[in-house]
């Protein structure tokens, strides 16, 4: 059995079947799951075809093969083009080519297409085990061309990782100075058009009850926040997204474009001054502290006070923006806002409406309607679950505050702003984020999926719209300090709760600050960033033909370091003692006619030398061979140095005589 093994893993067939493998093997959650088991039956019989050749398919049955993988593919994507269909396919059909290879020219092709793969996986993720991981696998690659170009010599595979390295290694200063001095264009590098059709986890553009506390399982960031001053406290920290208008009884939406004039903001007191790291999400809003008193350049800001792109955000993107955390907005209520913030659907849930009606009658102001509304939710036998029982039905909201009283923060803001509507109180949902944690190592604030919220805003006489969070009422705690505090002591946590403990929690600050720093200078490294560093080293603008010009400098000077360390390497060693003993044995030889000619290799010497010298063949072979172990192998010990200088020494260099 271990012969058997042995013997594949010498095969070249073997070595480009694995590092297919490890460019693969990250692309396989992302593919549906008859994928996976199509190519692992592929790899499979391609890996026992080595010793059983029988085993290879007609290539009838592989043009089959591959007419299904295209049918199927475009069953489950929809086409056969863009990020995850084109990927997809193009990695099945690399796994249908590997069963008709056998040349070296088909495995070189393979290989190639290989580098290409591992490209394709930057479409999906860009961090920093991705980056590491495709480094090695890089590794794996070059080892792989080494070994198909090795021919009949059995070189160590020791060897060939060494030499693997060594050269990914001296690719490494091209790649920076390339990366560094590149011009670089707008838009992001890793996207393609289907991109915005591809799903996120992240914010949505409804809320029904439950999505809020789906979406609490991730711990992804959301984006990162850097203050110039000190950090608000916790309970000011919400970060605007979304105004949702329209009800249908269940689930709140957008509904319309608000037609009111975007109306005056007032402010009071200083505002914050921040700048926003934001994740991709493929959505053209952009988070804001709430609330914001102007919009970015290039930035739309609408009605609502909220912040719009022009584009879906699909890369990294930074911007700064000042916002008050006190302030006023909208003395007047528009004719549209008044008739989209009472809008109530007919027929549907009739307690909730008639509650909110009867507290009309039995209060004179809105104020007194929306504190007791709070009061209710805090003193009545309410609670604030990640789990919330469902509510199926017409009647969603009057099951949940009749019925189960038990809701996350969708379903708290959801009830109290129809109960608001049903009171006369022109109301609307804000969807967004509350809170954050701020990194110790570098002070940077992370928002995480995890700090998704839903709040409330209505609309008060002499007050303007007025911000309302139902759950501050319910679990104080989720607003002052986080959600953990928030839950019950026998709570279900995400994962990701349950590990916070001391250890790991520093060090996810610690690696939080590495990968900030890797979004910011490599993901996030464009234009600006490129400009920016620029001006810092030449203290002035660079224009791209300069760029252009620095960077093929650049190159031409790297390249001839590494063309010099390479002849370097390779250049005889003094001091080396079999080397030294290789030269004293050619040297003799030489006076005595047999001299080496400069493109002879040290076996064509050994077999012309043992021509003249049939006697002294096996020696000349034994001198020859501690050379070549020595210089190529990097294998030798001091026993061998002596011995070769034995053998050299007592050799006899007299012709043998015919």
């Amino acid at each position: 059995m271990n012969q058997r093994l042995s013997s594949i893993s010498r095969d070249p067939a073997f070595w480009v079947i694995l590092p297919l493998t490890l460019v693969i093997l990250p692309h396989l959650p992302r593919l549906p799951l008859w994928m996976p088991i199509l190519m692992l039956l592929l790899f499979a019989v391609r890996l026992g075809a080595i010793s059983e050749p029988r085993l290879i398919l007609h290539k009838f049955w592989l043009f089959v093969i591959a007419v299904l993988v295209s049918i199927g593919t475009i069953m489950h994507y929809g086409t056969i083009f863009g990020k995850a269909a084109g990927t997809a396919l193009l990695i099945c059909l690399l796994a249908i080519k590997l069963l008709e290879s056998r040349s070296t020219r088909d495995y070189m092709l393979l290989i190639a297409l290989s580098f290409f793969i591992i490209v394709t996986n930057f479409l999906f993720t860009q961090n920093i085990p991705t980056a590491v991981y495709m480094l090695c696998t890089v590794v794996v690659l070059v080892m792989s061309l080494i070994t198909l170009h090795q021919g009949d010599a059995a070189l160590d595979l020791r060897w060939r990782l060494q030499a693997a390295v060594k050269l990914v290694a001296l690719s490494i200063p091209l790649m920076l100075v390339m990366f560094v001095l590149f011009p670089r264009i707008s838009g992001p590098l890793w996207h393609m058009p289907d991109d915005a059709g591809s799903g996120r986890t992240g914010l949505g553009e409804t809320m029904s009850p439950g999505d809020i506390a789906q979406l609490i399982q991730s711990n992804e960031v959301a984006f990162r926040v850097e203050f110039t001053d000190n950090k608000p406290s916790q309970d000011q920290l919400y970060w605007r997204a979304l105004v949702l208008w329209y009800f249908d009884g269940r689930t709140w939406e957008q509904g319309k474009q608000n037609e009111n004039p975007r109306p005056t903001l007032e402010g009071h007191g200083q505002p914050v001054d921040y700048t926003i790291t934001l994740e991709p999400h493929e959505k053209n809003w952009l988070f804001a502290l709430d609330m914001p008193e102007q919009a970015p350049p290039g930035v739309h800001y609408n009605n609502n006070f909220l912040l719009r792109s022009r584009e879906p955000i699909n890369t990294l993107y930074r911007y700064s923006l000042k916002s008050f955390l006190n302030y006023r907005i909208e003395y007047q209520l528009s004719r549209w806002e008044k008739s989209a913030g009472l809008k109530i659907p007919p027929d549907s849930n009739p307690r909730s409406v008639q509650l909110g009606q009867q507290w009309r009658t039995q209060f004179n102001h809105d104020e007194a309607i929306v504190n007791h509304a709070l009061q209710q939710f805090n003193q009545q036998d309410y609670v604030y679950t990640l789990q919330p029982p469902p509510t199926p039905g017409a009647h969603p909201v009057d099951a949940f505050l009749f019925n189960t009283r038990r809701g996350f923060c969708e379903h708290y803001a959801g009830s109290f702003t129809l109960l608001m509507r049903a009171a006369g109180i022109p109301a609307r949902v804000v969807l967004g984020y509350q809170g954050g944690m701020i990194n110790p190592v570098n002070q940077v604030l992370s928002v995480r999926q995890s700090d998704a919220h839903a709040w409330a805003e209505v609309w008060l006489p002499e007050r303007g719209w007025v911000r309302v969070d139902p759950t501050a009422a319910i679990a104080p705690q989720r607003v002052e300090r986080n959600l953990d505090s928030a839950l019950a002591a026998d709570e279900i946590r995400p994962l990701y709760m349950q590990l916070d403990n001391s250890v790991l929690k520093h060090l996810r600050f610690y690696w939080d600050a590495v990968d900030n720093r890797w979004k910011q200078w490599v993901i996030g490294y464009g234009p600006k960033l490129q400009q920016q560093l620029m001006r810092a080293l030449f203290n002035r603008e660079i224009h791209y033909s300069e760029l252009t010009f620095m960077l093929m400098a650049a190159v031409g000077f790297v390249a001839l370091m590494i063309a010099w360390l390479s002849f370097k390497s390779r250049a005889p060693k003094e001091t080396d003692p079999v080397q030294k003993l290789y030269l004293q044995f050619c040297d003799r030889l030489a006076k005595r006619g047999v001299a080496r000619n400069i493109s002879e290799g040290p076996v064509d010497f050994a077999s012309r030398a043992a021509q003249l010298y049939p006697s002294q063949q096996h020696a000349i072979d034994l001198i020859t061979k501690i050379y070549i172990n020595s210089r190529y192998r990097s294998r030798t010990s001091t026993d061998q140095t002596e011995k070769m200088q034995s053998l050299i020494r007592n050799l006899n260099y007299s012709p043998d005589k015919s």
